[in-house]
């Protein structure tokens, strides 16, 4: 079992400024071969996917694409 651990405070950005959200999990974990999903609200709002050690965009929403990175 571990947690996914991110900032304990909001970030804040202005548009058009990069930002990185950084997050681990604990206890460490080598993730390069779980799923990672970063969604807005429901799983079909797929901002970022991370799979089978490769970054799937195919599965990105259209306005995020070419806009994140894991």
């Amino acid at each position: 079992q571990f947690r996914v651990v991110g900032p304990r405070h909001p970030l804040r950005a202005t548009v058009g400024q990069d930002i990185v959200l950084p997050c681990h999990l604990s206890p460490a974990v080598d993730a390069q071969n779980l799923e990672i999903r970063w969604i807005r609200h429901q799983i079909s709002e797929t901002v970022h996917l991370y799979r089978n050690g490769e970054d799937v965009y195919g599965a990105q929403m259209e306005e995020y694409i070419g806009r994140t990175e894991l």
